[in-house]
């Protein structure tokens, strides 16, 4: 018979104060309620709201963009002529690698800028909070 074949289920614990198995335990001590509103504003330290962005989108974003121009470069190049070093093929991976790493810079600078506005256009949420209630 192995460990956990159901017949094998015997009471959790030892003597006549043990729970029987699938049954469990009443805490010792009561869940606490929510905190009031008093103890929330007591406790609570001020936040800042910060939206800043995803460098891997971003640089994801941009190395496709590079893709889809390599892309369109060879297929407005035409083919590639009988004797040329390079066919189609190579010429396509080689602006696809080089293009792609350069979008992908380039979104990286863009959410660069992006994070940097968002640092100045960061604000405490106390700030955001009185702000929204006086609103309405």
């Amino acid at each position: 018979m192995s460990s956990t074949d159901p017949d094998d289920l015997r009471p959790v614990g030892d003597g006549p104060t043990a729970e029987p198995a699938g049954r469990e335990p009443t805490p010792a001590e009561p869940i606490p309620a929510e905190p009031t509103a008093e103890e929330l504003e007591r406790t609570a330290a001020p936040a800042r709201l910060r939206r800043a962005p995803r460098y891997r989108g971003f640089a994801l974003a941009g190395a496709l963009v590079g893709l889809v121009a390599a892309i369109v470069a060879v297929a407005v190049s035409g083919p590639a002529e009988p004797g040329a070093p390079l066919g189609t093929g190579s010429v396509l991976a080689l602006l696809a690698i080089v293009l792609g790493g350069f979008g992908a810079l380039l979104g990286t600078g863009v959410a660069v800028l992006a994070d940097r506005r968002s640092v100045r256009r960061s604000r405490r949420a106390a700030e955001d909070d009185g702000a929204s209630s006086s609103a309405g």
